[in-house]
Order: structure tokens, then sequence, then C-alpha cells
């Protein structure tokens, strides 16, 4: 009989393509992994995996396995699901990830709703971004992935995988007061800002691209001088004055009086999104952690933060 782990090894290594990058995933020694898929390899008979370049790939034998290994596990996680749904009050442990921003604000609400309402039930937290925490996702690391769609770039959908909205959260160009009470509010913003300095994402980021875009359209190129991934950084930059911002609601909660705000015409909204599989979303735990998530993220999206 085919051994449950030993197939999810071969899963992990068809998504990941390396042995240490499964050994990470699973918690397991890289020799650890190569000896489960040698057993496995030892129980259907054949070789299941060949060296590509620096990578393995699945021999034909391999993909027809992990094909069925696919369905297997999800058939056990359905299987947990019924099981967890006999029983009356929500309980065990959710493994929830989530990028920076949704992490200060929308998972702490979250998390102290449920210790409240359901004292056996545990959240274990870890922040990421959704480029690592949706493949996470995938292979069970995670039972629910708080991510984000910029406009006009969706999140890519994969098998399995159920996505929701839980709220829009709106773009901001943000600036310390003493350059706001320098503007005129009625002619367009961003061309006035030509002699300013500007922190922002990185250049693939949707907010870079766009900024820089609205920039050019208005004759010049934006002047950075800070350029990180973390917003929170670029919020210290634009508090001392330092720099102005396009930034999302959620990170500019608690941000400094002092700061002030402007719609992003044509930049809109980002979504932000629930993600969980299939097989696992009706689990009662795991349901319960989702709805409150989502009362937490409608919260925000209907008073919790406000312009200034």
């Amino acid at each position: 009989m085919l051994n449950i782990v030993r197939l999810r090894v071969l899963r992990e290594l068809y998504h990941r393509k390396t042995l240490s990058a499964v050994a990470t995933a699973l918690s397991y020694s890289t020799s650890a992994v190569s000896q489960q898929v040698r057993l496995l390899e030892k129980e259907v008979g054949v070789p299941l995996v060949e060296p590509s370049g620096r990578r393995l790939q699945l021999t034909p034998q391999g993909l027809i396995l992990v094909a069925h290994a696919e369905q297997i596990l999800d058939l056990v996680e359905r299987a947990e699901a019924d099981v967890s749904m006999s029983v009356s009050q929500p309980r065990g442990v959710v493994k929830v990830a989530a990028f920076q921003s949704a992490a200060l604000t929308i998972i702490p609400d979250a998390i102290a709703e449920l210790r409240r309402l359901y004292p056996e039930l545990s959240v274990e937290f870890e922040q990421g971004e959704p480029e690592s925490t949706i493949p996470s996702l995938a292979s069970s690391e995670y039972d629910l992935v708080i991510a984000e769609s910029f406009p006009g770039i969706p999140l890519p959908t994969q098998p399995g995988i159920a996505v929701t909205t839980i709220m829009e959260d709106p773009l901001w160009l943000v600036m310390d007061a003493t350059i706001a009470d320098g503007l005129n509010p009625s002619k367009d913003l961003i061309a006035q800002l030509a002699e300013a300095h500007w922190a922002v994402e990185t250049a693939s980021s949707a907010s870079r691209t766009w900024l820089t875009n609205q920039c050019r359209k208005a004759g010049f190129e934006p002047k950075v001088i800070c350029s990180s991934e973390d917003v929170s950084v670029h919020l210290r930059f634009v508090e001392a004055g330092l720099a102005v911002a396009v930034l999302p609601g959620l990170s500019l909660v608690g941000a400094s009086t002092t700061t002030r705000r402007f719609p992003t015409s044509g930049m809109q909204n980002r979504q932000i999104l629930l993600t969980t599989r299939e097989a696992s979303s009706l689990r009662p735990a795991i349901a319960a952690v989702s709805a409150a998530i989502h009362r937490a993220a409608i919260s925000y999206a209907t008073g919790r933060y406000s312009e200034n």
C-alpha cells in the first residue's frame, strides 16, 4: 500500500523541483526527503524522478503517480474536514499567513475575537508575501493566506484554491502636511510634485509602475530617495517630511496626524483576498478563522480608517 507521507513528498518535489526546497517546506532534512523518494520508488517498482540540470524532474511514471497523489491527498483532507464538522465547537490549530499591512491590522483583530469565542481553537500566524505563501498554501503548509491584488494585476489562479475578496483597500497619495500645504488641490497633484522626493516599492511593483507612468505623463521622472518593499518604511519617510508616496489604506492605520492623503486618480483600490484550499475550507476551525478575518476586514473597510 502506498504511503501517504511519501505521496506528499512526491507532490512537493513536483511543485518545488529540489530536495532542499521540499525539506524546507516539510521541515525535513534533505537526506530524509531523498530517503522517502527512494522508498516510494521501491514501493511502486519504477524510478519516479530523474535529474534535470541542478533540479529534479518526475519521470513519466512519476507524473502519473503525482496526479493520483493530488487526488488522494485532497480526499484525505476532505475526510478530515468531514470528521471535524461532526464536532460542535471549532478546535485545533489553524495556520495563517499574510503580508505586512494585513498582519498589523486584520490579523490581530481576528485572533483576539477568536480567543474570546473559541478557547479550544489556536491560530499560528506567519508573515509572508503572496509569491511564497500561496504555493505554501497549496502544499498544506498554511490553511489560510491573505493576499493582495492591484489594478490590472490579478492574483494567478490555481486549481483547488478558493479566492474570496474580503475588502477593497484604497490607494492614496500621501505626504507631510508641510508639503501638502504648498499644493493647489484643484490642480493635478502629481504635476506639482516634480521636485519632490519619493518613497517607492521595487521596480516590478504595481504601485511603482503606476507612479512612474503618472510622473512621466506630467513630464518628469520621480526622484526616488527610498526604495523598499516595506511600506512602513515609506510611511516613516513621509512622516519625517522626507518623501511623498503612494500607500494603501491599511498601511496608514496609526499614521501621524501630520500626514495628508489624496485619492490616486486612476490607481483605484487594491483588493484584499482570502485564499484557502477548497478541500479544507469547510473544516469548522478553518471556517471560523475565515469568518473572523472577514469581520475584521469589514471593520477596517467601513470605518477603522478614514481620510485625514
